[in-house]
């Protein structure tokens, strides 16, 4: 289900202290408590866009904070995805404004987000956030899955710290831990997100060290 393809431009978010990444204009707790509260005060395809894509994989991507809201997770989601990996994007479009649209994972509610979510085993989702130096911190509620993903990272020359001690993302409320096999949560720092947007080969060798290790858990046999 396609709700809305197109790509647009988006300027990086400024960001402080250890937490998840937002534009400069959030602070402490999100400004809507959920989907249903941000629709009714924002126009979809104006101040805000969300695409779907079910391709009939057992993995999801996810970018809740995509668009001007965290720059370069959108892009980053859709090339791990590429076209054979369901994906899921939210974007906003208020320029500055955008961190009012930041919704936490564990609060997220997007009935299609959760369908794709609750559909497959593993799920995959991509965050800014404000620590230093070229890392990401790889967390979640799947440890096998994001190990694998810190293992691959490394080996592609990238910085992954696992388990991640500033941002778990264990809850299982949190969006990308519903898939029936828990999820990997990817906290990027900005430094890292801006080496990505600035260089293809860099987005690639990153986006194709996350893929492999979605295939090497999907391929390792399972203890049930």
């Amino acid at each position: 289900m396609l709700l809305r393809n197109v790509i647009l431009g988006a300027s990086l978010a400024v960001l402080a202290g250890c937490s998840a990444g937002h534009s400069g204009s959030r602070r402490g707790k999100d400004f809507y408590p959920g989907l249903a509260a941000l629709k009714a005060g924002n126009v979809e395809g104006r101040d805000y866009s969300r695409e779907s894509y079910d391709r009939g994989s057992s993995v999801t991507v996810f970018a809740i904070h995509g668009g001007d809201v965290e720059l370069t997770t959108s892009r980053l989601a859709r090339q791990i995805a590429d076209r054979d990996i369901n994906l899921y994007i939210f974007n906003g479009w208020l320029g500055a404004e955008s961190g009012r649209l930041h919704i936490t994972a564990t609060r997220f509610d997007d009935p299609e987000a959760v369908r794709l979510a609750t559909s497959s085993v593993l799920g995959i989702s991509i965050h800014a956030q404000s620590g230093p130096g070229r890392r990401v911190c790889v967390g979640g509620l799947n440890s096998a899955a994001a190990e694998l993903t810190a293992l691959r990272l490394n080996a592609a020359g990238f910085s992954a710290e696992v388990p991640c001690a500033c941002l778990p993302g264990v809850s299982p409320r949190n969006l990308v831990n519903r898939a029936s096999e828990g999820g990997v949560q990817l906290e990027i720092t900005l430094s890292l997100l801006k080496r990505l947007e600035s260089s293809p080969s860099d987005l690639s060798e990153f986006s194709n060290a996350v893929r492999n290790a979605v295939f090497d858990y999907l391929h390792t046999p399972k203890k049930r």
